[in-house]
Formats: C-alpha cells, sequence, structure tokens
C-alpha cells in the first residue's frame, strides 16, 4: 500500500493509467454482458469494496518500519470471478486512496498491483484446478480457499515490495518479503475458512460455484 504515497516516476505513473484503462474497459463490457449481481450478490459485493479499502489501513509495522496488512484481494477475486472482482477491487483503491490522501497518479500502477494481478491470477489459478483436478466440493474448497489464495496473494505481496523497492531503493530489505509471505500463510488459512462456510451456508453468493460440475445429484437408486 505504500505506492499510494510514494512519488513514483512519471513515466512509471503514465504507464500503470495506459495498462489500466483497456483492461477496465474490457472488465465493464464482460460484465454488461453476462449476468448480473443479484440482490444478496450485489450487497456483498458492495460491503466487499468497503471492507477492503478499511482492510489496507490496518497494517502492522515491522522494527525497520515496513508495514504489513491483509490484501484480501484474491478472496474476492474468488466470490466474483476475475471481471467483477476487478471493477470492485478498483473501487477499493479509490476509496482507500481518498481515505489516507493517496497520490491519485500512482492509482494506475497501484490498480494493476491491487486489482487486475490478484483477480487475473485467482482466476487463472481457479482454471487449472478445475481442469486438471478431479470436481468435487473438498477439492473446490481447499483448492480455491486456502492453496489459490496463498499463491495469488504471495505473487501479489511479493510484487507490491519489489516496486516499492524500484522505487525507494533505500527502504529494500529480504526481511520484509518474508513477512509479507508469512503473512500470506495467515491469510490463506483465514480465507480458507470463510471460502468454505459460504460455499456451504451461502454457495449462490459464491458466484464461481457451480454446483452442478462440483456437487451433483446423486443417480437414482
Amino acid at each position: 500500500m505504500r505506492l499510494l504515497t510514494f512519488s513514483l516516476p512519471t513515466l512509471w505513473a503514465l504507464l500503470g493509467w495506459a495498462l489500466l484503462a483497456p483492461l477496465v474497459w474490457q472488465s465493464l463490457r464482460r460484465v454488461r454482458a453476462g449476468s448480473a449481481l443479484d440482490g444478496a450478490q450485489q450487497h456483498l459485493w458492495l460491503a466487499g469494496i468497503v471492507l477492503m479499502s478499511w482492510l489496507w489501513t490496518v497494517q502492522a509495522r515491522a522494527v525497520d518500519g515496513a508495514a504489513f496488512g491483509l490484501l484480501g484481494a484474491a478472496f474476492y477475486a474468488l466470490l466474483f470471478g476475475r471481471d467483477w472482482a476487478r471493477l470492485g477491487l478498483l473501487a477499493a483503491v479509490a476509496v482507500h486512496t481518498a481515505v489516507v490522501g493517496g497520490s491519485w497518479i500512482n492509482f494506475g500502477l497501484t490498480g494493476l498491483l491491487l486489482a487486475v494481478l490478484p483477480s487475473s491470477l485467482a482466476s487463472a489459478l481457479q482454471r487449472q484446478l478445475e481442469q486438471r483436478l478431479p470436481r468435487n466440493l473438498f477439492i473446490f474448497i481447499i483448492g480455491n480457499g486456502m492453496f489459490v489464495t496463498l499463491a495469488t496473494t504471495a505473487a501479489t505481496s511479493a510484487l507490491l515490495l519489489v516496486f516499492a523497492w524500484l522505487a525507494r531503493p533505500a527502504a529494500a530489505s529480504v526481511d520484509q518479503l518474508a513477512y509479507a509471505l508469512l503473512l500470506a500463510w495467515g491469510e490463506a488459512l483465514a480465507s480458507g475458512m470463510l471460502f468454505s462456510a459460504l460455499v456451504i451456508f451461502g454457495p449462490h453468493l459464491v458466484r464461481t460455484y457451480r454446483q452442478d460440475l462440483y456437487l451433483p445429484p446423486r443417480r437414482g437408486t
């Protein structure tokens, strides 16, 4: 989240906006062409925007001054799919930028790292699990809720640190990467529990879940 306040090189900032704009337009077209969110899904989608924009303000500081916090982006992507998650995460970045007084010129790059990357990576990994592993409820919950979340959160956290280091090389530290990866494990466990609860008690809220695929009806006896 430090990229919101760093003074990024102008070329970086402009490149971030140039890459982000067509991806946003692509997602907008896809959600308009696809099925809309129903009442409960819409409420959860909006609540997720507010929750993540607040979650990113809750950070723990290490001895060297580095700040770490939960991302929640992978879990959000698993609930709503790539395009709805991408738009919701971008809205969360916008709300967070306004709340903390962040730099709007950095929004393009920050949006790519906090919205486009986790939503795209989580969706790609989810498709790989669906294609390569048996399709049953246990694999859907554990594979997506824990392992996809872990891989996506770790990759996103690492890239956030890399770009922060590139912006301010003096702030670089290997310990920061170790803290971020350790926190990714905790986030994966928490997300796995929440994801399993939603799939079991509120499957209609999880847009990526297909009951006919992962829990088909038993054949008549």
